[in-house]
């Protein structure tokens, strides 16, 4: 049976893709081929490496498809459901890596500063619920996502945050979520949330410093407020 004229193995080896990451480097790929590595395979028209081409074409480049839904990357023939699903999280991955990078070591001097990092991060249709890892420097660690709920609430196990927090070696930890509906204010819900996480802290020996709640361009700060002083005594009253 004759060999498919547009499989990746028809190609001169020396211009697939995956040879010439092992043999140069992925530094030395164009954008194209590092597409075409993760879309693996092309269909009975079109090879991987054209495809990615394609991509590029439709979207504007890598930004363009890294901020491309699935379901618009799926529509390119050649992708479909599972590669559209490997694309975005391999952007998820480039965005998280930059986001560490970003952040890593940076000193928390002010509520703001730690506001202005997370704006935008924490607009989501979804409500999320982030912990933010800081040293004895108050400079930041790491920081992780805990829960993703659904549209107005998040289930959040204390033992996640504060197993993130002991793995990260924190001093102390700054909790965040976002309110969806663009509404920032705190509920009933976020008051205990918050003062039942400073009593598992005490016992921990992590300090909770402050609880953000981030709507529409805006944020609550539990510390800012005083609420954070008021609900750090109960918890010291309470032993």
């Amino acid at each position: 049976m004759e060999e498919n004229r547009f499989t990746m193995r028809s190609l001169p080896e020396e211009i697939r893709p995956y040879e010439r990451a092992e043999a140069l480097g992925e530094e030395r790929l164009s954008d194209a081929e590092l597409l075409a590595v993760l879309l693996r395979s092309g269909t009975k028209e079109s090879t991987a490496l054209e495809i990615a081409q394609t991509l590029l074409k439709k979207f504007g480049g890598l930004r363009g498809i890294g901020a491309a839904s699935r379901e618009k990357l799926s529509e390119i023939k050649g992708v479909g459901r599972v590669k559209a699903i490997v694309l975005r999280s391999a952007f998820e991955l480039s965005k998280r890596g930059s986001r560490e990078k970003r952040v890593e070591k940076v000193q928390i001097r002010s509520v703001q500063n730690i506001a202005d990092l997370y704006m935008a991060e924490m607009k989501a249709a979804n409500e999320q619920v982030r912990v933010v890892l800081l040293d004895v420097r108050s400079r930041i660690i790491r920081d992780e996502i805990v829960s993703v709920g659904s549209s107005n609430k998040a289930m959040v196990d204390p033992k996640d945050i504060f197993t993130a927090a002991i793995d990260g070696r924190a001093a102390s930890i700054v909790l965040m979520h976002n309110h969806p509906t663009g509404d920032c204010s705190p509920s009933k819900d976020d008051f205990e949330f918050t003062e039942k996480m400073v009593r598992a802290g005490r016992l921990l020996g992590i300090r909770v410093v402050d609880h953000l709640i981030f709507g529409d361009n805006t944020y609550y700060s539990f510390f800012e407020s005083g609420d954070m002083v008021k609900i750090s005594g109960r918890a010291e009253r309470a032993g």
